[in-house]
C-alpha cells in the first residue's frame, strides 16, 4: 500500500475517533420519556432542565422566535454554531503555523511540526463540519456544509502531499477552495 493511503486512511481514522469523541462529548444523550404516572427514581434522573416538546416537534418555530412557521430556521441555528466553532477552532491552530511558514528557509524539523499541526487542525476542523452537517435540515445549508466538508477534505490531502515543502504547506492556507466555501456556510449563516 502506498505511504500516502496508509497517512490518509490513518487521518480518517483519526477523524472518526475524533468525531465519535466530540459527538459524545458535545450532545447530551436524549432522555427516554416516562411512561404516564412512572416517576423517575434517584439513579435514573437527568441532569439539566426536561427538554421541550415544542422544540421537537418539527421544523416550526420556537415560541418568540423571528423566524416565521414552517421555516426550518430552529433547525439552523445549531448547525451554524457548530460549523462556526470548528471554523474559529481551525482558524485558531492555523495561526501560528501561518506565522512560521510566512518566514523563508525554515528547517526541516520546524516544517514537520507545521505539517503535523495543519494536519491536525484540518482534521479536527473537518469532523466538526462534518457533524455540523447533521443538525440541520435545510437542504442549502447542508450543500453548503458538504461543500465546506469536502474542501477541507481536500486541504488535508494538499497538506499530506506537501511533503514538508514550505511553498506547498503555505498554499494550503490559501487554497481558494476552501475560503470560497468558508465565505458561503460563513453568509448562509450570519
Amino acid at each position: 500500500m502506498r505511504p500516502e493511503t496508509v497517512r490518509l486512511l490513518g487521518t480518517a481514522a483519526a477523524a472518526l475517533a475524533l468525531a465519535a469523541v466530540t459527538a459524545c462529548g458535545q450532545l447530551p444523550p436524549a432522555a427516554a420519556p416516562l411512561p404516564p404516572g412512572a416517576t423517575a427514581s434517584a439513579g435514573t434522573a437527568s441532569p439539566g432542565p426536561e427538554p421541550s416538546t415544542a422544540a421537537s416537534a418539527g421544523p416550526t418555530a420556537p415560541a418568540g422566535s423571528a423566524a416565521p412557521a414552517g421555516t426550518p430556521a430552529s433547525k439552523t441555528v445549531p448547525a451554524c454554531d457548530a460549523v462556526l466553532k470548528a471554523r474559529q477552532a481551525a482558524v485558531a491552530a492555523i495561526a501560528p503555523v501561518a506565522a512560521v511558514l510566512a518566514q523563508p528557509g525554515r528547517p526541516h524539523d520546524v516544517l514537520a511540526k507545521a505539517t503535523n499541526d495543519l494536519n491536525t487542525a484540518y482534521t479536527a476542523m473537518h469532523v466538526g463540519v462534518a457533524g455540523a452537517a447533521e443538525l440541520t435540515a435545510d437542504p442549502k445549508l447542508k450543500a453548503q456544509i458538504s461543500a465546506y466538508q469536502l474542501a477541507v477534505e481536500q486541504a488535508i490531502v494538499a497538506v499530506e502531499g506537501s511533503d514538508g515543502d514550505q511553498s506547498k504547506l503555505a498554499a494550503v492556507i490559501e487554497l481558494p477552495a476552501t475560503r470560497s466555501a468558508e465565505k458561503a456556510v460563513v453568509a448562509a449563516c450570519a
